[in-house]
């Protein structure tokens, strides 16, 4: 799985940027992951299906763009032009590369600017969506531990207040299949996630479904791939999280 960290401001400014005029375009950096929603605002193309356009400049090494959602099939396209519409010139595309129905593109490109055009597959379809940009190729990832003894694993997701929310929020679509790690069948996630979200700004109140819905993806993904880590990513934040709001923590996993 990608590195998690992302910023409620940069999270915050990429939700609100106008999407209804083609040439509407957000910047991003290598090195750098940012969220987008697409809706009945947003840009469309002649198949009906919306799209959004961001901007990156990809220096002189290979870099590998992911477009990560929960919410509908995911189809990107990578080129150049001045938009990300009909008139763009395309230099690779994808649907399903990465995890679930994802898509990836890597690569090494000549351009000093690239469009990304994170779209959806089919016409029609609405939700929130992450781009996250990375210098090098893609890592393959080592099957590390199993799903009786998870691994130590090293979590970028952090624990500001939004990202806790989610991922306790996360838990009453994961509880039948984490339920059996420490005491977590024992704890009333939906009672921390009411009491953090109830200490969020407006902001980061409405990007928790967004950040919860990561989280069910990293994890599931983790039983249907047989990636233990990415089970063990998702409870070491819960562990994280309850520590740093004073909750009494799940217990030692590994």
């Amino acid at each position: 799985m990608l590195a998690r960290f992302v910023t409620a401001t940069a999270v915050g400014l990429a939700l609100v940027v106008s999407a209804g005029a083609a040439a509407a375009q957000t910047r991003i950096t290598v090195g750098e992951r940012s969220g987008a929603t697409l809706n009945a605002q947003s840009p469309k193309l002649d198949d009906g299906s919306y799209y959004g356009c961001w901007v990156v400049e990809p220096g002189s090494g290979p870099i590998t763009i992911d477009m990560m959602t929960g919410f509908f099939d995911a189809f990107m396209v990578v080129g150049t032009g001045s938009d990300c519409g009909e008139s763009m010139v395309p230099l690779a595309a994808d649907d399903d590369s990465g995890n679930n129905t994802n898509a990836q593109i890597s690569g090494t490109f000549n351009e000093p600017r690239l469009l990304i055009r994170a779209n959806a597959f089919n016409a029609g379809e609405e939700g929130n969506y992450w781009i996250e940009v990375k210098a090098g190729l893609p890592e393959v990832e080592e099957r590390l531990g199993s799903m009786d003894a998870l691994p130590e694993v090293v979590t970028e997701w952090g624990t500001d207040g939004y990202v806790c929310a989610g991922a306790y929020r996360a838990m009453g679509d994961l509880a039948p299949n984490v339920g059996r790690y420490g005491n977590v069948a024992t704890i009333d996630y939906a009672a921390r996630d009411r009491q953090v979200t109830g200490r969020l700004t407006p902001q980061d109140r409405s990007i928790v479904d967004f950040t919860s819905s990561n989280f069910v993806l990293l994890a599931l993904g983790g039983f249907i791939d047989d990636k233990p880590q990415q089970v063990s990513e998702y409870l070491t934040t819960v562990a994280n999280c309850d520590r740093a709001n004073g909750f009494t923590p799940v217990t030692r996993f590994r």
